[in-house]
């Protein structure tokens, strides 16, 4: 079992991961577009459009480049979802943005463990919160908020936001009111890590972050 565990490759695919996985092997191997993906997974809604999107930031190791244009994306994202939208819609110049298949093929092998743990816990419960206009508004205003601070281009404003909005995509696709609670709770945690952050590289410059809050933020979770 232990084997298992330390080789996220040998756990069998379940919901998200069989999801994401499934959407590879559609890929067979070649790089895609932003409008692509939508087309390819246009019957799930926005939950599997903004946990792909969210992915490859979300991981301790993320896919650089990509956390500003997703980012940006996912803010349009948020506001449909405030606006009372049913499907994604996004203007062409963000859809005609490449996707490199070598990108998404890391970020789903990476977030193997991330969705383990996700899926360990998430099944449809409170589902009249899930499908509820006016609560999923107030998760498009929460995951705008949490897009916005993702995609400056500071360190530790990145990768905290992009899990919340992992969580709460994962929520809303598995129709989980409770999980979306939870990422609800997590958010300000993340604004917290992201407003220091931000803090120190307007007063003291962006390498204060990386020599200063990081280290502090590694102390308080125990990674130091």
């Amino acid at each position: 079992m232990a084997d298992v565990l330390n080789d996220p490759q040998e756990l069998p695919d379940t919901r998200l991961s069989a999801e994401l996985r499934d959407f590879l092997a559609r890929l067979d191997g070649r790089d895609t577009s932003v409008g692509e993906l939508m087309e390819l997974i246009a019957d799930r809604g926005f939950g599997l459009l903004l946990l792909i999107l969210a992915l490859p930031a979300a991981l301790p190791i993320p896919a650089p480049g990509y956390a500003t244009p997703f980012g940006i994306a996912m803010v349009i994202l948020a506001g449909q979802l405030v606006a009372g939208r049913t499907s994604p819609w996004l203007p062409d110049f963000i859809r005609r943005r490449s996707i490199p298949y070598k990108m998404l093929d890391f970020s789903v092998r990476n977030g193997t463990l991330p969705l383990r743990v996700v899926e360990l816990l998430i099944r449809p419960r409170l589902q009249g919160l899930s499908r509820s206009g006016a609560f999923l508004a107030l998760l498009g205003l929460l995951i705008a908020v949490m897009a916005a601070l993702m995609s400056l281009p500071i360190p530790l404003t990145n990768t905290a936001p992009s899990f919340v909005i992992f969580v709460l995509a994962a929520g809303m696709l598995e129709e989980d009111g409770l999980i979306l609670l939870g990422g609800i709770l997590l958010a300000p945690i993340a604004a917290g890590i992201a407003g220091l952050a931000i803090y120190f590289a307007v007063t003291l410059g962006v390498d204060a972050v990386e020599d200063t809050v990081k280290p502090m933020i590694k102390g308080l979770l125990g990674m130091a």
